[in-house]
């Protein structure tokens, strides 16, 4: 059986090819020469196309059987705001609009909770469309992708889309993993954002979950969370996995937004990304809760939980010495 997956080259990509060459025959599409090479060389077929230019894809998918999208800009800074849109959403329809063409089986659609979030204190679920405001363009841009998957799929296309949350293992160097990396190292000695919540999910559970897709039905749909965790809890489990005093300072608002001023300030004359970008603390700050009962139902499936997540992480950083035992 052969399958094609977008975003090979990202963090959930990277994982999700490794696991589909054990059993499929795997193309991927890259986006530059430098990655072509790259994973070539890794043993794959690799396609050298942008889904912003619907002609570099022409004909990709002849002979393919499952298409796997992850394909997408994650991010709560760009220099370029258009970016998240002219990636995301336009480059998801371009995507669509030629598998239209094709005898693909399934399309397994990898969206966000960021494309379903509702207003603090109430969950997100497989049925709830996103409450309206927008935190972020990478917010937006996910919800309006999701409206073009559901025209699509009301067209025919045989789509499942997945809506996993914060995802976190091994490699994980973003936000969420420098903040655990932070905390162990103790270099992060005042909580933020204590009462937000982060639906948080191991990186396994989504390739596995990711798979298992394959076999759903056309038009289903899917919540991936492992756990709805406060921020001020994750904290509390990593201190206590790696044995240190409780953290109690917490950071107040107003000193959080200073620091994402002076970093965007900072970023206008240097053009770098800042450090704390102004959309990455307003989702913070609002969290995020969403319910998996139904894909724990429906794939017979039991999600690694918080502390066991936190503690894989810790595991990989310590072994890889991000941690300083």
């Amino acid at each position: 059986m052969k399958c094609f997956v977008t975003g090979a080259t990202g963090y959930v990509g990277n994982f999700l090819i490794e696991k589909l060459k054990q059993s499929y025959d795997v193309t991927i599409l890259v986006r530059n020469q430098k990655d072509y090479e790259t994973y070539q060389n890794r043993g794959y077929k690799c396609i050298l196309a942008d889904l912003r230019n619907p002609e570099t894809i022409k004909g990709a998918f002849d002979g393919i059987d499952y298409v796997f999208h992850l394909g997408n800009i994650a991010s709560w800074w760009l220099k370029r705001d258009r970016d998240y849109f002219d990636v995301n959403v336009t480059g998801t329809y371009n995507l669509l609009k030629e598998l239209e063409n094709t005898k693909v089986k399934k399309i397994i659609h990898i969206s966000s909770v960021a494309a379903i979030r509702q207003s603090p204190g109430k969950t997100a679920d497989e049925t709830t469309n996103h409450c309206g405001s927008f935190e972020s363009k990478y917010s937006k841009s996910k919800y309006l992708t999701e409206l073009e998957v559901n025209k699509f799929t009301k067209k025919g296309l045989p789509i499942v889309v997945l809506n996993p949350g914060v995802i976190t293992g091994p490699k994980d160097l973003k936000t969420f993993g420098k903040t655990v990396i932070g905390i162990a190292n103790k270099k992060i000695k005042s909580k933020f954002c204590p009462e937000s919540y982060i639906p948080l999910v191991h990186v396994d559970d989504v390739i596995d979950l990711t798979i298992k897709a394959i076999d759903k039905p056309a038009g289903s749909k899917y919540v991936i969370v492992g756990e709805n965790i406060k921020i001020k809890d994750v904290f509390d489990l990593v201190c206590d996995i790696k044995g240190l005093p409780k953290i109690n300072k917490i950071t107040p608002i107003w000193n959080l937004y200073l620091i994402s001023f002076l970093s965007h300030l900072i970023s206008f004359f240097t053009g770098s990304r800042p450090k704390l970008p102004i959309e990455g603390l307003k989702a913070i700050m609002l969290g995020a809760k969403a319910d998996s009962k139904k894909s724990c139902d429906d794939f017979n499936f039991e999600y690694i939980k918080a502390r066991e997540i936190l503690q894989k992480c810790i595991n990989w950083y310590s072994k890889n010495n991000y941690i300083n035992d």
